[in-house]
């Protein structure tokens, strides 16, 4: 239909706006949209500002506003009641942030149950060759794992002043320790001390990025020695057993020691278990 208004069915409007018409129906009945109604037909005509209007409704269906409140943001609209469009908008931002905190908190319990399921296949792997014990909880493994990108923060006693350090220097950043909780954290050795049975841990290893933070940390994709550890055990130990084992089966360390706490749920009262993960390269490679 055409006149001194460009007019559009209820077709033509859904295919401009990339949706169904019963999408379309759907909204006019319910009042968010209204049509031009033709005298003689009574069939739904919308103009050019119907399509604007739309596009609007559509894009907050899409940021989680409900119908009612849609309808009220018009109504304010409408009435130049901007205070309380704001209201609505500072309220959604708000329930924004906290899905945003849960989201977070649920993908921190799915990656730390990732690990832990990686641990247990490969134990299952593990028991498939000779010599493995099947009440065995500890062992060593060698897999090829996937480049991880993260920040470090080098601390001079990380027994005595790690939360202290960690805190001042994640502030200098706009960071807190509720953003750190979300993340996988580790302590970690040097190649270099490691070489020179040297255990004592010298950084603090965040497996995150601050886009401004100086101090990068790269886990290059490649082979890994992997000893997980359920019994406690003393560091100098369990690095001792790590680095034998790795002779063992001809290769040698290429990079830093990373020593990370996983759970199966990251339950506060649930025990952890530690893994130590180190590059490492064969001898008979170069």
């Amino acid at each position: 239909m055409k006149g001194k208004t460009e007019l559009f069915t209820v077709g033509e409007l859904a295919k401009i706006l990339g949706v169904n018409k019963n999408t379309i129906l759907h909204y006019d009945r319910e009042g968010v949209i209204r049509a031009i109604r033709n005298d003689d037909s009574n069939y739904r005509y919308y103009d050019k500002n119907s399509i604007q209007n739309f596009k609007i409704v559509l894009k907050l269906r899409k940021l989680g506003f409900s119908l009612d409140t849609i309808k009220k943001m018009g109504k304010y609209v409408e009435e130049k009641n901007y205070p309380s469009i704001l209201e609505i908008m500072k309220n959604k931002i708000e329930e924004s942030k906290r899905e945003i905190e849960e989201i977070e908190k649920n993908m921190k319990i799915l990656e730390s149950h990732e690990k832990y399921m990686e641990y247990l296949n490969d134990m299952e792997e593990e028991k498939q060759k000779e010599n493995f014990n099947d009440e065995q909880e500890d062992f060593f493994c060698i897999k090829t794992c996937k480049e991880e990108k993260g920040i470090f923060i080098d601390v001079e006693d990380i027994e005595k002043n790690h939360k202290r350090f960690v805190e001042k220097e994640l502030k200098r950043y706009k960071r807190d320790f509720v953003w750190l909780k979300k993340q996988f954290c580790g302590k970690g050795i040097s190649k270099e001390n490691i070489l020179k049975e040297n255990y004592r841990c010298d950084r603090f290893i965040i497996k995150a990025d601050i886009e401004s933070y100086p101090d990068k940390y790269i886990f290059p994709e490649g082979e890994y020695a992997l000893l997980y550890l359920k019994k406690d055990r003393t560091r100098s130990s369990a690095i001792e057993e790590l680095m034998e084992k790795i002779k063992e089966n001809g290769y040698e360390i290429s990079g830093d020691l990373f020593i990370e706490n996983i759970s199966l749920f990251e339950e506060e009262n649930e025990p952890e278990m530690r893994v130590l993960k180190i590059p490492i390269k064969s001898l008979t490679s170069e």
